[in-house]
């Protein structure tokens, strides 16, 4: 049921305002308000707010439309006066031969979908000065790993699944076709819609190779003309700007846009080190990092044509990127540098077509993207710098502060091909393919890197080549007046990789090319069943394999030595889970068990290089919770928890055999969030918006190395107690307080946000022991446009 309220105050004569929101409270974003067709229609804001101004007076026919509820229709009789509404949607219910069938949104289909994704809703937070990677560790059994501070390498844990076994995509699409210039470490909360976070089965529309989970980054779905822009300062000298333009004609048959972003810091936060004194001895100091910074720009450009006859939609664009990242230290904070740099720059143009035909039962989309990426790593100083950023010049005509001087040019190109078709049997059997393609390599130049034994031939000058191809196959259906779903899903990898291995005496013959190829099947399912209308279960279960990728089969020219002998690594891994979910609170419970042999390790082989290796094999299992709870109409309260246990099994080398049962190193094993969000309207004027929140973050100690297991705390599960190992070998427990308040004009396009991080200043570290930033400082500011033609 629909629920309209009128509230009439004295103002500007002729304003017609107010609010959308669904049964629960929550605002809907790009909702259609209609009050008859002399007036142009509205589209809900990113507060679900409208405004009609200069109306006449006069009886209205108020329409309310939003995709996945029940129209509302009203007549209204307006006076004049600034009139304010609010109108609560009710799910959309259709009856059908005797069964009631719950229109629902597509974040909220998602979420409740037989395989298990966490949905992070960006446009509840848009407004916040919250990077994407800070909110995603708010999530149940996800953790955030970041090198320290803005831009700088991320990475994703799921379920204590990290690195290339969690994969990247946007829109569905593979995100290496990117080639880096977008990503989680990078992409401001305003350019997305929403993120789905899978652990455990990966759906085959995605078509990854991933063992622990996958992250598809979600865009908006335009109408009409928008404009959406913002732009943050923060401590540290950060600056993040950002802006989307979208714009259709009257028929909703042509359409161009653009999203672009503007990200830059200089880090020079403080920092826990360890500097040489006069007497040659290590002694802790802090000092402020000078050589940190970071600074990406990225701009896609697009045009199309959507509804016509033999498309719905072809979206033609091309997106261009660069990044510069300063180099503070190496992997562990142990060596200051001053002058090594990192670049990379792009350029990406892409087609994507779409059709549905046989009264939409059968679609077919296809994607297509050309990437030309060009990487470049700069370390030719003739000198080295201390912790202070003071330099001494060197008195030989070494160059290069890491133990690798570089000037590297490497050229890759991509070329990315993704393939669905979908087709509707009947009402309750759906088959879905879909088939991704994979073709990159990789030629460049280093007048100080590696040559070929004996010859003065750059290693980097010889092209190397690596193809991938992931094709899959599922079969959905439903059963039991469709509270039983099922997903049967198999498939099938395959890569081939092409070059010379000439690490140090390896191979010298410059026409013996080595190459290495591999296929493998994996097999999946996920059942769901729907116990009533607020309550679920769901299981799945997968057999599935992750191949080495290029960066792994051809080592960096750097440290990291090339390997043709890696094989996939296969996992096979099982996941339950409860949900519930009511008007005033929700809880979801799940747990799982994952058992990978082969797992593909860098591991240090011959000082100062390391490689990627076919190691031990690693078993855990492990829970998680996430509640959300509306006390009242003006307070949201939402608090998660993670317990993961992932040991070393089956290892096989006697030499390391006392590592068998330690837990997975580098990698948190309990973790829990509590955020309070407030929601006040008429605080300071009528029609204003307060939103104040809080959240708290808690990690528990984990360890850099393999410990025996009687070293390990022995309270309850690991959370209580103290370990008994040495300090270096420890990150200790960490807590984080962040503090934020928005507000939202009543012009109703604008918005304001403030936010201290760390507000209690501790300290606070990521893997390998890398110092985050400390307290800071963020202020944001929010603009949109948004309305709807014809």
């Amino acid at each position: 049921m629909a629920i309209l309220m009128a509230v009439y105050v004295h103002g500007q004569p002729g304003t017609l305002t107010g609010m959308v929101t669904d049964e629960q409270g929550n605002v809907l974003v790009g909702t259609s308000v209609t009050i008859g067709g002399a007036v142009s229609p509205q589209i809900t804001d990113h507060a679900g707010r409208f405004a009609f101004a200069n109306l006449p007076s006069g009886s209205y026919t108020l329409r309310v439309t939003h995709v996945g509820y029940a129209e509302y229709i009203e007549t209204i009789r307006f006076d004049g006066r600034k009139t304010e509404l609010t109108i609560r949607l009710s799910a959309q219910a259709t009856i059908l031969e005797g069964a009631t069938v719950i229109g629902k949104t597509e974040t909220q289909q998602i979420r409740e979908q037989a395989i298990r994704a966490v949905v992070v809703d960006t446009r509840a937070v848009a407004e916040q000065p919250t990077t994407l990677a800070e909110l995603m560790n708010r999530a149940p059994g996800i953790r955030i790993r970041q090198s320290g501070g803005l831009g700088n390498a991320v990475d994703v844990s799921v379920n204590g699944f990290q690195g290339n076994s969690v994969q990247y995509f946007r829109d569905g699409i593979p995100l290496e076709y990117l080639g880096g210039g977008y990503g989680i470490n990078n992409v401001p909360l305003n350019l997305l819609e929403r993120i789905e976070i899978y652990k455990g089965v990966i759906p085959v529309s995605l078509g990854g190779d991933a063992l622990g989970g996958a992250v598809n980054l979600v865009t908006p779905k335009h109408t009409g003309t928008q404009f959406n822009a913002s732009y943050e300062i923060a401590s540290f000298n950060t600056h993040i700007g950002n802006l989307s333009f979208y714009h259709t004609d009257k028929e909703n048959r042509i359409f161009l846009g653009i999203d672009a972003f503007y990200n830059y810091a200089d880090n020079d936060y403080k920092a826990d080190v360890e500097v040489v004194d006069e007497n040659a001895n290590l002694i802790p100091e802090t000092v402020r990092l000078f050589h940190n910074g970071y600074k990406h720009h990225f701009g896609e450009g697009y045009f199309g044509l959507k509804n016509r006859t033999w498309a719905d939609e072809l979206k033609v664009s091309i997106a261009g990127y660069g990044m510069l990242r300063a180099s503070q230290h190496p992997a562990l904070m142990t060596n200051p540098y001053g002058a090594i740099t990192l670049r990379n720059r792009g350029i990406v143009p892409s087609v994507r077509y779409r059709k549905a035909i046989l009264e939409n039962k059968l679609s077919f989309d296809q994607f297509v993207s050309y990437s030309m990426v060009t990487r470049n790593r700069t370390d030719t100083v003739r000198g080295t710098y201390d912790w202070y950023g003071e330099f001494t010049p060197r008195t030989t005509d070494d160059i290069g502060e890491s133990p690798n001087p570089s000037l590297s040019d490497i050229d890759l190109s991509n070329v990315v091909s993704r393939t669905n078709i979908a087709y509707q049997v009947d009402n309750t059997n759906t088959i879905e393919a879909n088939l991704v393609i994979n073709y990159n390599q990789r030629i460049g130049s280093d007048p100080y890197g590696f040559r070929f034994a004996g010859t003065d031939i750059d290693i980097l000058s010889r092209r190397a080549v690596y193809k991938k191809n992931i094709a899959g196959i599922t079969w959905e259906s439903k059963w039991l007046a469709d509270k039983l779903t099922n997903q049967l899903s198999v498939k099938h990898f395959n890569f081939t990789s092409t070059g010379i291995n000439a690490f140090l005496s390896n191979d010298t013959d410059l026409s013996k090319f080595t190459t290495a190829t591999d296929h493998n099947w994996g097999v999946g399912n996920a059942i769901k069943y729907e116990i009533n209308e607020h309550s679920i279960l769901r299981a799945s279960a997968e057999l599935t394999n992750r191949l080495p990728n290029g960066d792994e089969l051809f080592g960096n020219n750097d440290t990291r030595a090339p390997n043709f002998n890696l094989q996939p690594e296969r996992s096979f891994n099982v996941n339950l889970g409860y949900r519930y979910a009511s008007e005033s609170y929700m809880v979801e419970v799940g747990t799982y068990y994952r058992k990978t042999k082969g797992m593909i390790l860098l591991v240090p082989i011959q000082s100062p290089f390391s490689q990627y290796q076919n190691l031990d094999s690693i078993a855990g299992y492990g829970f998680d919770i996430d509640m959300t709870y509306r006390p009242t109409k003006f307070l949201t309260i939402n608090a998660n928890t993670t317990w993961q246990d992932n040991r070393m099994v089956d290892v096989g080398s006697t030499l390391y055999k006392w590592i068998e049962g330690t837990r997975l190193r580098n990698t948190p094993y309990f973790f829990a969030n509590v955020g309070l969000t407030g929601h006040y309207s008429n605080v300071f004027t009528n029609h204003d918006l307060l939103k104040p929140y809080v959240n708290f973050n808690f990690i528990r100690e984990f360890y850099l190395n393999y410990i025996p297991r009687d070293k390990e705390p022995q309270g309850f599960l690991g959370i209580f107690g103290k370990s008994a190992v040495p300090i270096k070998d420890l990150v200790p427990d960490q807590s984080l307080i962040s503090v934020g308040v928005n507000y939202l004009l009543p012009v109703n396009n604008v918005s304001f946000g403030a936010e201290i991080k760390n507000l209690a200043d501790a300290k606070l570290y990521d893997y390998y022991k890398v110092q985050r930033p400390g307290r800071s400082f963020h202020i944001k500011v929010n603009y949109y446009i948004k309305s709807i033609k014809g």
